[in-house]
């Protein structure tokens, strides 16, 4: 990543976006999000699909596990539901069916109700509000040194070889 063409600010802005992007519930959009954010922020696109694979089918799991909890805990009244993968499947298959009666049948009252059945995704998603911006925070900076020192270094050993090159040319002693 770090030969990425762009500044450590640029790329870290796109990496942090997309690591943030992936502690959301919103499987399946985690790119599209990642890259729209970045664009918006000035980050690197190509930064920001790197940083989604924060988000992976072996982190997927606790993160959903830990942003429905957070979000049991900051929404009031939201008792702690099931978590099986029925009920997960139960509310991916409510999500879809809005978006097509949105998308397809143009019928709002038939997407608010599919839309309204809807029992983890609204509470995951206030639960991953924190994680998103401690991830984006975290993955910002550390990032930026880690691209800057890189882009010093590789500056240094440029001038180095550039000014040995010359040297040759000269006639004169090469640095080593």
């Amino acid at each position: 990543m770090q030969r990425i063409p762009g500044t450590p600010h640029r790329l870290a802005i796109g990496f942090a976006c997309g690591a943030s992007f992936s502690m959301t519930p919103f499987i399946g959009l985690h790119g599209v999000g990642a890259i729209v954010l970045s664009w918006a922020l000035g980050g690197s696109w190509v930064t920001a699909l790197i940083g989604t694979a924060i988000g992976n089918p072996w982190t997927f799991p606790l993160i959903w596990i830990v942003i429905y909890q957070t979000g049991a805990i900051l929404v009031p009244g939201v008792a702690v539901a099931d978590l099986s993968m029925t009920a997960v499947t139960s509310e991916l298959v409510a999500l879809a069916s809005a978006a097509a009666n949105l998308a397809l049948v143009w019928d709002i009252d038939l997407a608010i109700d599919d839309l309204a059945r809807l029992r983890l995704l609204p509470t995951m998603t206030v639960g991953s509000i924190p994680y998103t911006i401690v991830v984006w925070i975290a993955s910002y900076y550390a990032i930026r040194s880690s691209v800057s020192q890189y882009q010093k270094i590789r500056r240094m050993r440029i001038r180095t070889v550039r000014q040995n090159r010359l040297a040759r040319l000269r006639g004169g002693d090469v640095n080593p």
